[in-house]
């Protein structure tokens, strides 16, 4: 998908880019349960906050990646607050979606490389 759409930012590739990372880390994170790893110390995180979700895969046992620790919270602020869907001044995107393809593309792959480890 194209970044930008009539002169305007592409929201639902931005959209679908956040939730795609959601969804597979929570994936990693129910197959580390139900194999039966030790959960995590603290709390589980909250829906939508992607730098939580992901420092918890981390804890269950996905390998953890620098770049993505320092490359997550530019978009996880925005997922929180559903800014693809609802604009607000609080938050802003800090550039195009496709600068975090690559990031999106990792995740996956350590994800899917977790689950075949089961």
């Amino acid at each position: 998908m194209v970044d930008i759409v009539n002169g305007r930012p592409n929201w639902p590739k931005y959209t679908l880019l956040m939730h795609a990372i959601e969804l597979a880390l929570k994936a990693a994170i129910v197959s580390y349960g139900e194999r039966g790893k030790d959960k995590p110390q603290g709390p589980e995180p909250g829906n939508h906050d992607l730098s939580a979700i992901y420092a918890y895969a981390v804890a269950y046992g996905l390998k953890p990646r620098q770049e993505i620790l320092d490359d997550l919270p530019h978009i996880s602020e925005l997922h929180v607050v559903h800014y693809a869907r609802y604009p607000q001044v609080r938050a802003r995107p800090v550039a195009l979606i496709s600068q975090y393809d690559d990031m999106a593309d990792r995740i996956m792959s350590d994800v899917d490389d977790a689950l075949r480890r089961g």
